[in-house]
Parts: C-alpha cells; sequence; structure tokens
C-alpha cells in the first residue's frame, strides 16, 4: 500500500485528518499476510494491530517502513487510512499526517489505488477550487489536503473508483507459502 505512494511519479497527496473516524472503521482478515507486487519490486507484510488497526512492513527499492493502517468503508469502495506507526513518538514538531489509499481484495489478489498527484497539481497549481476540499501544497510540494475528516469523506464518496481523481493501481498477490 505504501508501496502505492512510493512507486507514484512526482509528490503525494496527503491530509492532515484521517479518511476515518471510529465509527466507520472495519476489519477485513483477508488483508492480513505477505505481499508481493514484482513488478515493482515492493512487498507488504499486514499483521493485526490494536484498536481495529492493521500493522503494516513495507520494502521497497527506494525505501522500507512500517506504517498504521485503518480500512474505513466510504461509498461503495474501502479505503486504507494510512499514517506513521502508531506509538513512536517523532518528536514536538512532526505532524502524522494520513494518505487515503482505494483497497480491492479478491482472492489471492490486494489492488490499491491512491488519489492522483498529477490531478491535485493541475488544480493547486492553477489556483482552481476543488469544490467541497481545502487542499494546498507544503513545503515539498506534496498536495496536502487540510479540509475536516467528514468533509473529506464527502468529497471522496462523489468520485467513483475510476474517477480521474485516483491515480495508477499496483497490484500485489499473495506470497505463496504464506
Amino acid at each position: 500500500m505504501t508501496a502505492v505512494l512510493l512507486t507514484a511519479p512526482g509528490c503525494l497527496v496527503l491530509t492532515v485528518n484521517p479518511s476515518h473516524d471510529r465509527d466507520a472503521l472495519v476489519w477485513e482478515p483477508g488483508l492480513l499476510g505477505q505481499w508481493q507486487n514484482p513488478d515493482d519490486n515492493a512487498s507488504l507484510t499486514i499483521e493485526r494491530g490494536e484498536w481495529q488497526s492493521y500493522k503494516i512492513h513495507y520494502t521497497h527499492t527506494i525505501e522500507s517502513g512500517h506504517v498504521t493502517g485503518y480500512l474505513t468503508t466510504i461509498g461503495e469502495s474501502q479505503y486504507l487510512d494510512v499514517m506513521p506507526a502508531r506509538g513512536e513518538d517523532r518528536g514536538a514538531f512532526l505532524l502524522p499526517v494520513h494518505a487515503t489509499v482505494r483497497v480491492k481484495l479478491t482472492a489471492g489478489r490486494l489492488e490499491l489505488t491512491g488519489l492522483s498527484y498529477d490531478w491535485f497539481f493541475d488544480r493547486l497549481r492553477q489556483k482552481t477550487a476543488i469544490p467541497g476540499l481545502t487542499a494546498t501544497f507544503d513545503e515539498k510540494e506534496n498536495a496536502l489536503i487540510v479540509s475536516p475528516t467528514r468533509a473529506f469523506r464527502a468529497w471522496i464518496a462523489k468520485h467513483p473508483a475510476g474517477s480521474a481523481v485516483f491515480g495508477a493501481s499496483a497490484v500485489f498477490t499473495r506470497k505463496p507459502g504464506a
């Protein structure tokens, strides 16, 4: 899932607030396990975390690390809200931002699709309003959505899976024997 973010060209689309609220969390045991994406040379290990969360270890050619994910349903789709690993203190001046990826899980196949940086970049660069959202660039030119959770959820619900607001998908398969 983080591999979707790492393999995307350019920068990231991040949110200050989560895409889930406590009442909208769902649990999918089928996500647990080891996943691989040979095309992007990426792998994921997803384990059960605390409070309906997932502990995710990702490995990619340019980076590896740990994140925490929360699965939520918005409209007809499920989304994984990914943030820095819970319980790690990164200091007072660092905010734990979130990334949201659409999840499609079928037998032995995990498809993850993040928001399109190019779509956000075009609108932010041209100073075109995004109805229902407040967004800006951060210092690294990541697209940073600062809208409250409720507004973000309402906005994403209006955009179906094939919408231009989503980027390319990364497809993982369950590791054999895992």
